[in-house]
C-alpha cells in the first residue's frame, strides 16, 4: 500500500491528465457515437466507437432505480447520464476528480436534485451508509480499483446496487485493437487499468458484495455493440456487473484486483 505522500502524488498527476482539455474529447467521442452516419471512430483513426447513450441507459436500467434511491455517479465526466439519472432518483450526488469536468456537467445539468463534488473516487467526502445506488460506467479502468471498490462499499448502504464497468486484463491476443489502445493510452499517459476480473468475482464477498449480474463483451468494440455473453470465458475484453452490497469489507488496499498492463501485453511482448 502507497504511503500517503505518493498516494497524493498518485492523485494529483491522474487530476492533471483529466484536467487537459478532455471534456471536449469525450463530448466529441460520445456525439461520434450517438451518430448514425459512421461505422467507427474518425477521431481515433480506425478504432471502434465509444457507447452510445442507448448503451449507457441500458446499463442504467439494469439498477432498477427508484424515486426514494439516492444515487452517486463516481467519474461523471461530463454528466451525459445526470438528466436521467435525475429523473429516475430522489437525489444525484455526481463526483469525479477533474474540477473542469464538473464545472461543464453543472452547466449542462438544468435538474435541481443534484449536488456536485469534485474528489478522488479512493477517498470521497461522505458519511458511510449514505446511497442506495453507485453508478461506475466507464471510469473503473481509470481508478485504484481496490481502493475505489472499498470506499463504494463504505459510502453505499447495505442492499445498495452498485454498476461497474471495465476492461479484463486477459484479452485475445488477435484482438488488435484491444492491443493498439492499450499501447496508445500507455503513450499518452491515459490512466489505464485492468481488472483481474476472475479474482474479483471469485473474491467479492471479501469487499462486501454479491453478483446480481454479470455481462462480457469479447472484443473491443462488442461492448457498443450490445453484443454480450453472459458466461465468463478465459479470455474477454470489457465487462459489465451490478453487485449488491450485503456486508462492510475485509480485505484491504494491499489485495490488488488490477494492473497498469494486462496480461495480453505481457505474453506479446517482453518487458526486459
Amino acid at each position: 500500500m502507497p504511503d500517503d505522500k505518493n498516494k497524493v502524488k498518485r492523485i494529483e498527476k491522474r487530476e492533471e491528465y483529466w484536467n487537459k482539455n478532455y471534456a471536449n474529447y469525450w463530448i466529441n467521442r460520445v456525439d461520434e457515437a450517438n451518430s448514425e452516419d459512421i461505422s467507427s471512430s474518425k477521431i481515433i483513426k480506425d478504432d471502434t466507437k465509444t457507447s452510445k447513450n442507448a448503451i449507457y441507459s441500458d446499463a442504467i436500467s439494469l439498477l432498477d432505480i427508484t424515486k426514494t434511491d439516492k444515487v452517486i455517479e463516481i467519474g461523471v465526466g461530463f454528466g451525459r447520464s445526470l438528466p436521467e439519472l435525475c429523473q429516475a432518483a430522489l437525489h444525484v450526488t455526481a463526483l469525479d476528480i477533474s474540477a473542469p469536468m464538473i464545472t461543464l456537467a453543472k452547466d449542462r445539468t438544468k435538474e435541481k436534485n443534484i449536488s456536485f463534488y469534485v474528489s478522488p473516487s479512493e477517498e470521497m467526502p461522505f458519511d458511510s451508509n449514505v446511497f442506495d445506488v453507485a453508478v461506475c460506467f466507464a471510469s473503473f479502468d481509470a481508478m485504484y480499483q481496490t481502493e475505489a471498490l472499498i470506499e463504494i462499499n463504505r459510502i453505499c448502504k447495505k442492499g445498495a446496487r452498485v454498476l461497474i464497468t471495465g476492461k479484463n486484463d486477459n484479452y485475445f491476443d488477435n484482438d488488435n485493437l484491444a492491443m493498439e489502445a492499450e499501447i496508445g493510452a500507455r503513450k499518452k499517459g491515459h490512466p489505464n487499468y485492468f481488472t483481474d476480473v476472475r479474482k474479483l468475482l471469485n473474491n467479492i464477498n471479501k469487499f462486501g458484495f454479491r453478483i446480481d449480474i454479470q455481462k462480457f463483451y469479447l472484443k473491443r468494440g462488442d461492448f457498443g455493440l450490445a453484443d454480450v455473453q453472459t458466461k465468463m470465458t478465459s479470455k474477454f475484453y470489457e465487462f459489465l456487473i451490478v453487485l449488491c452490497k450485503v456486508s462492510q469489507c475485509s480485505v484491504g488496499a494491499d489485495f490488488l484486483i488490477s494492473s497498469d498492463v494486462s496480461k495480453t501485453y505481457n505474453r506479446n511482448f517482453s518487458r526486459s
